[in-house]
C-alpha cells in the first residue's frame, strides 16, 4: 500500500470515471472511495469503470471496493463490489449473475469519525475543486399564446466557487443575442401583483443581466434528513433568501419536502436594484414514484409569489434513455382575481445532453410551454432543489444500470 500514489490515482478515477473524490480510507480490506460521480448518468457505470483502474492500482491485500456517493456535501447511498466477483465477471460473462447479486447497496449516513475504528485509516482527504466555469447558449421560448412564438437566445456564462463540500457561490450571467420580445403585449386580465407578466420588461430594458448570484448551503440531519439555505440573486425577477428541508429515506418511493422563501422583486436591468414588491413565498410538496411506467408524482401546497394560496398537481415520467415529459396544473384561492382562464397549466420536456454528443454527461437540456404567462400560481424559480439533488437515493435507477457496469 506505501507504494499507492493516491493523488494521482485519485485523479485517474477523475478523468476515467467522473468520480471527484474527496477522500479515500482503507477499513480492513476495504477501500472506501468518497466521491461524487459527476460524469454518467448511471451510478453503476461509474462504480463499474471504477472497479477496472482500482483492480490494476492495488495490491491484492484489498478485497472489497465500497463506494460512498454525495452530492454537495449530502450523503447520498453506499454500494460495496465484491473484487474477486467483479473480475471473474469481467473475464467471463457467465459470472455476472453471482457477481451482480454480490453487490450490496444501502443509506450513508453523516461521515463516519476516522477513530471509530482501530483497522480505519484516512489514505486521502481533500476539499473539492474550488472554482470552475464555462459558457453555452441558452434558448428560451414560449408559443401557443396570444403573442404567438416568442423567443430569447442568450449566451450564458456559469461559474461556481466552492468555499468547502457543502457551501458554495453560484453565478450565471446573460448577454442577449436575438429575440423578439417586441411582440409581447398580452398582459392577463388580474387584479393580482404583477409578478411575472413584467417579462417583457426585463427582456427589453437590458442585454447583460445577472440571472443567478447566491451562496447556498446544506446540511445534513442524520441518514434521510437534507436541508439546504441559500441566499442573494434567486433568480431574473427575483432576489432574496430562503430554506429548504427534505425527508428521502433510502428505498422508498416517496419523500416529503418544505421550501420558505422571503423574496423582493428585482428592478427591470437585471442588475442589484430592487422594486417596493416583496413577498413570502414557499410550499409543501409530496413526491411519489408511483411504480406505474415510471411516473412521477408531485403534489405541493402553499403560497405563491402574487400571494395567492393553492396546489400545484405535476405528473412526470422518465424513460430508459434520460428523457423526462411532464405536464402540471395550478389552481390557487384568488378567484375572480386570477385573471383568464382561473388555473394555470403547463408541459415541459427534460432531454440528457449525451444524447447530442459522444461524451457522457449528468447535465440536461429541455424546454417548457405554457399557454399564457400568469401572475397567479407563479412559483419561484429556485436554481437548487434537493429532491434532484439526491437523484442517486433512487433505488430503482441504480439497478437500471446494471447492463452498463461492464462498459
Amino acid at each position: 500500500m506505501e507504494d499507492v500514489d493516491w493523488q494521482a490515482l485519485a485523479a485517474t478515477l477523475r478523468a476515467q470515471t467522473g468520480l471527484e473524490v474527496s477522500r479515500l480510507r482503507v477499513e480492513g480490506e476495504t477501500l472506501v472511495i468518497e466521491a461524487e460521480a459527476t460524469r454518467f448518468r448511471k451510478d453503476l457505470q461509474a462504480e463499474g469503470r471504477a472497479n477496472r483502474v482500482l483492480h490494476n492500482r492495488l495490491p491484492a491485500e484489498i478485497t472489497h471496493f465500497r463506494y460512498r456517493l454525495s452530492s454537495n456535501g449530502l450523503a447520498l447511498r453506499e454500494d460495496e463490489h465484491p473484487r474477486e466477483a467483479f473480475v471473474a465477471a469481467a473475464n467471463d460473462r457467465r459470472f455476472g449473475a453471482e457477481y451482480e447479486h454480490s453487490i450490496t447497496a444501502r443509506a450513508a449516513s453523516p461521515a463516519p469519525d476516522d477513530d471509530a475504528s482501530a483497522e480505519a485509516a484516512t489514505l486521502l482527504d481533500r476539499e473539492p475543486a474550488g472554482f470552475n466555469w464555462g459558457f453555452s447558449p441558452n434558448l428560451k421560448q414560449n408559443f401557443g399564446g396570444p403573442d404567438g412564438y416568442l423567443y430569447q437566445l442568450n449566451l450564458q456564462l456559469d461559474a461556481l466557487w466552492r468555499t468547502d463540500r457543502n457551501g458554495w457561490f453560484s453565478g450565471v450571467a446573460t448577454y442577449q443575442l436575438a429575440d423578439n420580445y417586441e411582440n409581447y403585449e398580452y398582459i392577463a386580465d388580474s387584479d393580482l401583483p404583477r409578478v411575472r407578466t413584467y417579462v417583457g420588461d426585463y427582456v427589453k430594458e437590458t442585454d447583460l443581466g445577472i440571472t443567478n448570484l447566491q451562496y447556498t448551503r446544506t446540511h445534513q440531519f442524520g441518514r434521510d434528513w437534507y436541508a439546504q439555505a441559500y441566499g442573494g440573486i434567486l433568480e431574473m425577477m427575483y432576489a432574496g433568501v430562503g430554506a429548504e428541508v427534505l425527508y428521502r429515506p433510502m428505498n422508498s418511493s416517496l419523500a416529503l419536502g418544505l421550501d420558505i422563501n422571503r423574496v423582493r422583486q428585482r428592478e427591470f436591468d437585471q442588475q442589484f436594484g430592487l422594486r417596493d414588491y416583496s413577498v413570502t413565498t414557499g410550499h409543501a410538496t409530496a413526491y411519489w414514484q408511483s411504480g406505474w411506467h415510471d411516473v412521477l408524482v408531485k403534489g405541493s401546497v402553499g403560497r405563491y409569489l402574487a400571494g395567492d394560496i393553492g396546489a400545484t398537481l405535476d405528473l412526470s415520467r422518465r424513460f430508459s434513455n434520460g428523457v423526462s415529459v411532464g405536464a402540471w396544473a395550478t389552481m390557487t384561492d384568488a378567484g375572480d382575481d386570477y385573471g383568464e382562464g382561473s388555473f394555470d397549466k403547463g408541459l415541459y420536456v427534460s432531454i440528457p445532453l449525451d444524447a447530442f454528443f459522444t461524451t457522457s454527461s449528468k447535465g440536461s437540456t429541455g424546454f417548457a410551454w405554457a399557454p399564457l404567462t400568469r401572475d397567479g400560481g407563479a412559483r419561484l424559480n429556485r436554481r437548487y432543489q434537493l429532491y434532484y439533488m439526491t437523484d442517486d437515493r433512487d433505488p430503482e435507477g441504480y439497478w437500471e444500470g446494471i447492463d452498463k457496469v461492464y462498459k
